[in-house]
């Protein structure tokens, strides 16, 4: 069931994505696809079939929530440069999908990944956003400083990837990725966790040592920001804010 955040945003649990009923669209951020061929080049080898499993997480939740539009915050593709080999492979299986059998509306919002990403997007018919604004909500994926003052009410972001380590009774440490909520004067930001299992990013619990990726977030108290945790198609966890967090895990 969805988790009711603002007017007509929530959290698509149990999936990495929003949903926002005004456009009856999900929004996922940082797939990354393609990032097993494009870290081979590199010398780093990774099972295959990770860029799979991560589409079949998108599929999973349009299968799940049936929207009319699907909205990508970001870093579809995982090299910064042209399109590699294997992420023109896996991304046109993964648009072919998308149109052939959910019939869904597609948007991209562009990342700091996606350079290149265009010559594909215009072969779909998919339109390529630097920002998406509705009337109360702005879409960016967040690795450029942007003056709050110039967004619309709700902001809602990628990019950051983030995580958040809990620790049971026992002192065990667990690794969930987590969407943050908060609020930032008049604005209230969602930043989404990566869809990406290999992209786990920065642990929040310890938010005090860390420096946000995202530059408009480091305007922000993030000990306000309320995590959630989320273990992927099974349940989302609301948690306390990052603050309190401490105190009440032990």
């Amino acid at each position: 069931m969805a988790i009711k955040l603002y007017r007509g945003l929530y959290i698509a649990d149990p999936w990495p994505a929003a949903y926002i009923e005004d456009m009856d669209a999900l929004v996922f951020s940082d797939l990354h696809l393609g990032i097993e061929g494009t870290l081979e080049e590199e010398g780093v080898f990774l099972p295959r079939g990770v860029s799979r499993a991560t589409a079949d997480i998108v599929f999973s939740a349009i299968e799940d929530y049936k929207p009319s539009t699907v909205i990508f915050d970001g870093d579809l593709k995982h090299s910064f440069g042209l399109l590699k080999t294997s992420e023109w492979r896996e991304l046109r299986s993964f648009f072919e999908r998308l149109r052939d059998d959910y019939h869904v509306k597609v948007y991209v919002v562009r990342g700091n990944h996606d350079n290149y990403l265009g010559v594909l997007l215009d072969r779909f018919g998919y339109s390529f956003f630097e920002r998406l604004d509705g009337e109360w909500y702005t879409i960016i994926h967040g690795h450029e400083d942007v003056d709050p003052d110039e967004l619309r009410e709700v902001v809602i972001l990628g990019h950051e990837h983030p995580s958040i380590v809990l620790r049971d009774e026992a002192g065990g440490k667990y690794r969930f990725k987590c969407f943050l909520w908060g609020d930032y004067g008049e604005k209230k930001f969602l930043v989404l966790p990566p869809v990406s299992e290999l992209s786990g990013g920065s642990n929040y619990a310890s938010y005090e040592l860390m420096r946000p990726m995202s530059p408009i977030l480091r305007r922000f108290d993030m000990g306000l920001m309320r995590p959630y945790a989320i273990v992927v198609g099974e349940a989302v966890m609301e948690l306390p804010p990052l603050r309190e967090l401490g105190s009440v895990m032990g």
